[in-house]
């Protein structure tokens, strides 16, 4: 009955996701999560979406190209962390995939210095992700130039390069937090695919919602802080299977052609 259930809840999600415009959506869900969280996910998603198809929100990436080849792109938020980022670099040099990580510079330190350089070193990108992780609507103009500056500032003094791409904490963005972001000269970077390894701490969940999903040009949505678990026990195997289906991972700046550092 579970697994009908299941099969169920999928077969509607898919039937939904068809009725919508592929270039102005963000995809991902299970039935593991919470009736409440699932409402408040797809409120949010829709009131952020709907501004970019409108054109009012300018310079916003959800996805590449959904008309060529297979490429996709694995992202990762809220790192670095000395156990599970370290954990995720290792995988991803087992399979000889790039992927881009949006770091917090308040957490660049101590041991975490050296997993950010590693990053750096072994072919990955290392993005904005902010400095302390708030919500950029609450902030003031002043405030989210702070955030923006300090944390590329930081990598830049770890790397050698200053990042151009920023991903927003919580995906939290308005008009006020698009259009300071476009002044800095910075490109924002979300999602089109959410493995929502955020929400629910189950391998086998994270991979059915990914392989459901998943189509070309996406944007994958994952993270590798310590609290993240089941990204690193997935993160193998979806990638074996994305490789099966003939999907190609690339860097963010090599699949939407865009500079990643000044």
């Amino acid at each position: 009955m579970k697994k009908l259930l299941i099969a169920l809840f999928v077969f509607f999600q898919l039937a939904l996701f068809g009725a919508n415009d592929p270039l102005y959506e963000i995809r991902g869900s299970s039935p593991l999560l919470d009736a409440n969280l699932t409402q408040f996910l797809d409120r949010w998603r829709n009131e952020t979406t709907a501004p970019i198809a409108e054109g009012n929100y300018t310079n916003i990436y959800l996805h590449g190209d959904i008309t060529k080849a297979k490429n996709i792109a694995l992202t990762f938020d809220d790192s670095p962390d000395e156990n599970n980022t370290d954990k995720v670099l290792d995988i991803l040099k087992h399979y000889g995939v790039k992927a881009s990580f949006f770091m917090i510079a308040a957490a660049m330190e101590e041991n975490n210095i050296t997993v950010a350089k590693r990053t750096f070193d072994e072919g990955h990108l290392v993005l904005n992700h902010s400095f302390t992780h708030p919500h950029f609507t609450a902030l003031t103009s002043e405030q989210i130039i702070q955030e923006l500056n300090t944390t590329s500032e930081r990598i830049h003094k770890l790397t050698g390069k200053y990042p151009l791409l920023f991903r927003p904490p919580y995906g939290a963005i308005n008009q006020e937090v698009v259009d300071t972001v476009n002044a800095q000269g910075y490109t924002t970077i979300l999602w089109s695919l959410d493995s929502l390894d955020w929400g629910m701490q189950n391998k086998e969940a994270i991979i059915t919602n990914i392989m459901t999903y998943v189509s070309p040009g996406d944007i994958i949505l994952m993270h590798s802080s310590r609290s993240n678990h089941a990204t690193v026990e997935a993160l193998g195997e979806i990638i074996e299977r994305l490789r099966e289906q003939g999907y190609v991972f690339q860097r963010l700046d090599e699949m939407l052609s865009i500079k990643a550092y000044k």
